[in-house]
């Protein structure tokens, strides 16, 4: 993938995230998008690919909505270096894979940032 469609990319959903998605909420809650995009890229371009898109949208959240930094690098970078590392052993034309792709990581994301928010004495508000 080009490197700057990605930061295009990357960048459009950062803006649309916190500008226009605001007022998209289901019953109060706001879909990660940038999730979404470092799983979608991490199946379909691979390791390297993925681990840009996560170093990307981890810089982005960490510097604008976390209280502390460098949670969100490296959840994003660390879903991007597993999914993108089973990018071959996976059949990309199912619509399975990646909707349970997206619900792991969705958990996995949660629970490794509610466990360093735990050690970092910061509340959380669900």
């Amino acid at each position: 993938m080009n490197g700057y469609m990605l930061v295009a990319m990357i960048i459009g959903n950062f803006i649309l995230q916190s500008t226009v998605f605001q007022y998209f909420r289901i019953s109060g809650i706001l879909p990660n998008t940038a999730l979404l995009i470092v799983v979608t890229v991490s199946v379909i371009y691979g390791r390297k690919e993925g681990l840009t898109a996560g170093a990307l949208c981890g810089v982005l959240q960490d510097i604008f909505f976390s209280k502390a930094l460098g949670i969100n690098i490296l959840i994003y970078l660390s879903i991007g270096y597993i999914i993108g590392g089973v990018e071959n052993k996976v059949f990309k034309d199912n619509y399975i894979t990646p909707l349970l792709f997206i619900v792991f990581t969705t958990v996995y994301y949660h629970s490794i940032y509610f466990v360093f928010m735990h050690f970092l004495r910061h509340s959380i508000n669900y």
